[in-house]
């Protein structure tokens, strides 16, 4: 059998990592288990090239991979540790535990991307896909869904007929192809910093007047979805790209749309309404109740947690004290306490050290020109400001959409979506050739 020429080797890859990447930006506005199947083939193509000797690291991508996988290590075996200590009293269930993997996500986006990003074709999916969800988010939120999909597809249409106005005049949460109003709006906060990164670093006028309508279409799917936290987000990402990536007329006008959202938000009663609940809910409410049982979990167990994954069985086992129940003991509603009550002080030194490594390389790259990483670093701001009042991981899809924005933003050549593809740097050919063998 004749061998296989190394040029045919580096093509046969670059295509599987670029299926791997097309694949993962369905899943965006598609299906968790479509999110789910992309990272797993990208943390297996990501060991393959490692094995083979194939991967090739900047150090500062060097250093987030490892931290990543120095998480993902200690996730792994922190229920054993646990109910060695006698912190835990059972393993987690598999849902939880399999999320260990969710958390080198982004290193394997980033390692693969090592080969060459569709970057122009990867635009397109999340432009197409974000404007549908918008389309079909302002659907759900004016009409009660009609319709029930068929069982194996897992959806539930309970949380699309939560109704935020008024008998006489319906307002639905808006959940997208999730069908989940979270898991829809917090996904928007993934993908938003990349279009404001196009919106505000296109040198072409079609690219930057494309990537103001869908970044206009994720704000109305927010607003859509009544979800305060992402609403939030949005607005504080919003003005940070205003003041990094815009001068002049342009802040103007951006600050001028931003003051409209805001005016909008204010004149909707259900908003207003879902405003009012907002502090009764961190001050005296449910989210404190979570965040109290959370603080409980850590003074028992300080150093080593009760096991990644653990949270709901140790909570619950405070509930005849707490008041607790099944639905609030999943988390502690905030990334940081609920780290550090599973996985321990070890696990939130670590959790702490991958995220600011990870800053620090989007940092440089941002500094050095690159889109994807501007994208990808205000993607970054957005997810700790939901973190302040969610736990992200939970929601795979959540987690796994930014996983990619963040691989993203670590890999070279997305100056092929700042210019015309022309006059773009050497990876353009790459994505342009893809682009070109759709037409």
């Amino acid at each position: 059998m004749p061998s296989v020429s190394p040029p045919t080797v580096d093509l046969r890859l670059r295509r599987v990592v670029a299926g791997v990447f097309v694949f993962w930006a369905v899943g965006l506005v598609l299906a968790e288990v479509v999110l789910q199947v992309a990272a797993g083939a990208a943390v297996l193509v990501a060991g393959l090239m490692a094995v083979r000797g194939r991967l090739r690291l900047a150090p500062d991508v060097r250093a987030y991979v490892l931290a990543s996988l120095a998480l993902c290590a200690w996730q792994l075996v922190s229920p054993a540790v646990a109910l060695l200590t006698g912190a835990a009293f059972r393993w987690p269930r598999g849902s939880r535990y399999g999320q260990v993997l969710d958390t080198v996500a982004g290193a394997a986006a980033a390692s693969i991307g090592t080969v060459g990003v569709p970057w122009l074709l990867l635009a397109a999916v999340v432009a197409g896909g974000w404007l549908l969800a918008a389309v079909l988010g302002l659907f759900q939120n004016r009409v009660k869904w009609p319709w029930e999909p068929p069982a194996f597809f897992k959806l539930s249409t309970g949380r699309l007929h939560e109704n935020f106005g008024t008998e006489e005049s319906p307002r639905f949460a808006a959940g997208g192809f999730f069908f989940h109003r979270l898991r829809y709006a917090h996904g928007a906060i993934a993908a938003l910093g990349p279009a404001l990164a196009v919106l505000g670093g296109s040198d072409l006028a079609r690219r930057r007047a494309l990537a103001g309508v869908v970044v206009l279409g994720m704000l109305v799917s927010i607003y859509n979805a009544f979800a305060r936290a992402a609403l939030g987000a949005a607005l504080i990402v919003s003005v940070v790209a205003l003041l990094l990536l815009v001068r002049g007329r342009a802040r103007q006008v951006g600050i001028a749309l931003l003051t409209v959202v805001v005016l909008a938000v204010a004149m909707s009663p259900a908003w207003r309404a879902r405003l009012g609940k907002a502090l009764g809910n961190i001050y005296g409410g449910e989210r404190q109740l979570a965040m109290s049982v959370g603080w409980e979990l850590v003074r028992e167990n300080p150093l080593t947690g009760v096991g990644f994954g653990n949270h709901r069985p140790a909570a619950m086992a405070t509930a005849d004290r707490t008041g607790i129940n099944d639905f609030l003991a999943t988390d502690s509603h905030n990334l940081w306490l609920t780290a550090w009550a599973e996985t321990g002080l070890v696990g939130l030194l670590l959790l702490a050290c991958m995220h600011a490594l990870l800053a620090r390389a989007l940092i440089r790259r941002h500094r050095a020109g690159s889109l994807a990483a501007t994208g990808a670093l205000l993607s970054w701001v957005g997810f700790h400001v939901l973190a302040l009042v969610h736990y992200l991981p939970f929601h795979t899809s959540v987690h796994l959409s930014f996983a990619l924005v963040w691989g993203l933003g670590l890999c070279e050549g997305s100056g092929v979506v700042r210019e015309d593809v022309r006059g773009a740097a050497p990876e353009a050919p790459f994505a342009g050739s893809i682009v070109g063998n759709l037409k």
